[in-house]
């Protein structure tokens, strides 16, 4: 476990600090470069497990795994990491996997100074203290930091005693302990956030606020989602930028709907228009990124000469992929995309227009909402109560559609309701979702599936044995499509309930102020 003190007024220098640890029995060990970053994912998915990744080169190059308990991990690397599959095989990469999932990892803060150990040792030669002065402490960038050095103080397993005795010490001699590790205190004093970017619709209301001035809000908070996730979407840094940013443009494009009344006519027409074109140039890619990321998953019911027959259809999804993103890259660096989004910043950060506003635009926003889920209820009911087993798959993919629209009413303005009322009111949502979402999916990948063999039936590589693993998957596809098409009733039954009509009236009387 590690410590960091920092020198006060009356401190020594590092030179006499070493001197004056010499004296007090530790062995004092000459001075080295060090560089230190600490790496996580964008969202901050490792500091929010309280685990700490940092990527240290000195000698040779280590990632050491710091987190609540009293010892650290290390092991040899030969470069920094980008994904979990990148991690050394074992134990460091079973832990932090299924933390990390698809995300990529990236620094966020980088060190460098010149480094001297000090370890004092028990009669049988055991570590039981050790410091290590970090001297010319810089950012890894080359700036200055505010503390040009600090002292990580390590107390080891067994010796509590010395690790007490350490931290008096270094007290006595100016001292001041930090209630951080030396990366934290850093990003600490330079403002930068360890706990990452957080995608969250959710934004501070009030059923009392303006309707107009709430929504500009919301949807200034989904603005700053998507313009976060531009730079790591153009980059491929890694799929869930993408994802993300499609989820705030989809969001916006709800809101902008359910703003009917709300916000001026004219900025809802052009705005709903151009993120409409955004949603329509980011879905072709992101469909590609989850034919990948799923693609494990799609084929592990075929047996292994199936799985290994397929294998040009996963380079043809790869260079489709590759295309896509690289015709996406051209939209998002467009004079079309930047106009779009510094004149939706300008407007949502102007004042309330002056002059005639919508009818509803100074409203109680509680009141709007609550019409609005009255509606979109409404709406999503009468949808599914009219779909039998004859009914064309286009209606089930439009009531997918209804209940995003009222799942983002309730994301989106959730910053007013109870999250006790909310919750079960959403599971219940979620269980519907996941029956249309997979009659969905299914759908659409038994007919790319079925386009894919006419495009590779006279491509390089493709045999007949990858054709008939095709019809398979086909197959396999259409199987899960008839299945959630069956269980569709029962699931929409589930949701059509007195019990799911309670929740929402309370959700409804919490909403209206």
């Amino acid at each position: 476990m590690t410590s960091v003190f920092v020198p006060g007024p009356v401190a020594p220098e590092p030179v006499a600090l070493l001197r004056s640890l010499a004296g007090a029995g530790f062995e004092v060990g000459p001075a080295r470069s060090v560089e230190r970053t600490l790496l996580d994912t964008f969202d901050g998915r490792l500091h929010a497990a309280g685990i700490r990744l940092e990527l240290r080169t000195d000698a040779g190059t280590r990632l050491i795994v710091h987190d609540a308990g009293p010892a650290t991990a290390w092991t040899p690397v030969g470069a920094m990491p980008s994904v979990a599959g990148d991690l050394p095989a074992g134990p460091l990469q079973d832990r932090l996997a299924p933390l990390l999932d698809v995300r990529a990892l990236m620094p966020t803060i980088g060190v460098a100074a010149r480094v001297s150990s000090a370890v004092r040792r028990d009669a049988e030669g055991k570590a039981e203290v050790a410091f290590a002065v970090h001297d010319q402490l810089k950012l890894a960038s080359g700036d200055p930091i505010a503390g040009p050095w600090a002292i990580e103080l390590e107390s080891f397993e067994g010796y509590p005693k010395a690790a007490r005795q350490a931290a008096r010490l270094l007290s006595s001699l100016g001292l001041t302990r930090r209630d951080a590790g030396l990366l934290d205190a850093v990003a600490e004093d330079a403002g930068v956030d360890l706990r990452g970017f957080v995608d969250s619709p959710t934004v501070a209301l009030e059923p009392s606020d303006g309707a107009l001035d709430a929504f500009r809000r919301v949807l200034a908070n989904l603005a700053a989602t998507i313009e976060a996730n531009w730079h790591g979407t153009v980059a491929d840094v890694d799929t869930e930028f993408l994802h993300d940013l499609r989820v705030a443009v989809r969001r916006t494009r709800s809101l902008l709907s359910h703003g009917r009344g709300v916000l001026p006519a004219g900025e809802r027409d052009h705005f709903g228009a151009e993120f409409r074109w955004l949603g329509t140039v980011t879905s072709p890619p992101r469909d590609m990124d989850v034919y990948l990321i799923e693609w494990p998953t799609y084929v592990a019911s075929l047996d292994e000469a199936s799985r290994r027959a397929l294998a040009p259809v996963v380079d043809h999804l790869a260079h489709r992929r590759k295309a896509e993103h690289d015709t996406l890259i051209g939209h998002l660096g467009s004079d079309r995309y930047r106009a779009l989004m510094t004149a939706w910043l300008a407007w949502l950060d102007a004042p309330l227009p002056g002059g005639p506003l919508p009818k509803r635009a100074t409203k109680p926003l509680g009141a709007v909402v609550a019409d609005r889920l009255v509606d979109a209820q409404d709406r999503l009911l009468t949808r599914g109560r009219a779909i039998g087993p004859a009914t064309p798959a286009e209606e089930l993919h439009e009531l997918r559609k209804d209940a995003k629209r009222l799942r983002y009413l309730l994301e989106c303005f959730g910053g007013m309701l109870p999250a006790a009322l909310s919750k079960p009111f959403v599971q219940r949502l979620k269980a519907l979702q996941a029956n249309l979402g997979e009659h969905q999916d299914t759908e659409v990948h038994t007919a790319q599936l079925t386009a894919m063999a006419h495009e590779l039936q006279d491509a390089p590589g493709v045999t007949t044995d990858t054709l008939v693993a095709i019809g398979r998957l086909t197959e396999l596809f259409d199987r899960r499509r008839l299945a959630a098409r069956e269980e569709f009733a029962a699931r929409f039954a589930d949701y059509d309930t007195k019990q799911t009509a309670r929740s929402l009236a309370e959700l409804l009387n919490a909403a209206r102020p």
